[in-house]
């Protein structure tokens, strides 16, 4: 039903009604209450009746047709957050019954449905106390079962999530495994270093979603993104169980990619800027910078594997070679087996 015979009033006032989500996000129930639309041409189209039955069809022919977004009620929407939650609690409870690879692939799933909701509502103590446990829960689940670390990294680099919710996870999970292999940390610290990870984008969500697709950004623009890691830290501080240590790898995990700009300009990767640095920071901005760099965006083509370790090389291998040569190894063997 197209909508063009309502006044711009009236047009505004269903605006303030809706809110847009990643159309994914809907295979976890089976009707809304509420009409669901698609926004086009400055206007809006109801493209779901409510109670109308959501099949996996339908999602994919929306992707495929329309975009990756749908407009849902505002009512909608929350029950449709309170249902994410309660099927991640529910899949924790049974992570490790069954087919484990298949409830990991799930529970990753559903991580990242609730990342992006996090990224809406960042404040939200509940949301983020539960986006903490759950990733948590899947970093445990990943540490006792090695086999299934390039399953769950395949399932969501073949995702149609938005690169701002798969690149922290991908990160992260290489990571978890990369650090698991070098056998220098107890499952503690390799836990702590995950969630260090996979929580130091959280900071993006105060940027409009629309910027992410641009490939020329205005000064302030740029700006607002250098800011993204302090806004996290910011968001993160006293609201979960990170130590100062890790919320100052936070603040600081983009030290390398300065470096690698900084020689890319001036051939010369400024060693005497000033960032926590240290094994585990130095991992951290690593993996961010491959998954980032290799990585498809709207606005360019990702580089190679090869490319994107001869920058790091630049960058890292001098002060740890032999972590360095290890990396180049355990990605060999992850990425091709």
């Amino acid at each position: 039903m197209n909508l063009n015979g309502m006044t711009p009033i009236q047009m505004h006032r269903l605006a303030l009604k809706l809110k847009p989500i990643f159309i994914g996000r809907l295979f976890i129930i089976e009707s809304l209450q509420h009409p669901g639309f698609h926004y086009d041409n400055g206007q809006f189209v109801k493209i779901l009746e409510s109670e109308e039955g959501i099949t996996s069809e339908f999602i994919s022919d929306f992707a495929k047709n329309y975009s990756r977004e749908i407009f849902i009620s505002n009512e909608d929407f929350n029950l449709l957050s309170s249902k994410l939650k309660e099927e991640l609690t529910k899949l924790t409870r049974s992570l490790s019954i069954g087919d484990i690879k298949k409830n990991a692939i799930k529970h990753s799933n559903l991580l990242s449905m609730q990342m992006n909701s996090l990224y809406e509502d960042p404040y939200n103590d509940s949301l983020l106390t539960n986006q903490f446990q759950n990733s948590k829960n899947l970093s445990t689940l990943l540490l006792a079962n090695k086999n299934i670390h390039k399953p769950v990294f395949e399932n969501i680099k073949n995702s149609n999530y938005h690169y701002i919710l798969t690149q922290p996870l991908l990160s992260s999970i290489l990571l978890l495994s990369f650090i698991q292999s070098l056998k220098l940390f107890n499952e503690k610290e390799i836990e702590g270093l995950f969630l260090t990870s996979y929580f130091k984008d959280v900071g993006l969500s105060f940027i409009p979603r629309e910027k992410f697709e641009q490939a020329h950004l205005s000064k302030f623009d740029k700006q607002f993104f250098s800011r993204h890691a302090e806004n996290s830290m910011a968001i993160l501080d006293g609201r979960v169980p990170l130590n100062t240590t890790q919320l100052n790898i936070i603040k600081n995990h983009h030290f390398l990619n300065y470096k690698i700009q900084a020689l890319i300009k001036d051939g010369n990767s400024k060693d005497d800027l000033e960032f926590l640095t240290g094994i585990e920071s130095t991992l951290i901005s690593s993996f961010d910078i491959l998954i980032a760099m290799t990585a498809n965006r709207p606005y360019r083509k990702g580089i190679t594997t090869f490319s994107a370790l001869e920058l790091l090389k630049k960058v890292i291998a001098e002060e740890y070679p032999h972590e360095f040569k290890a990396l180049i190894l355990f990605l060999r063997n992850f990425l091709t087996k």
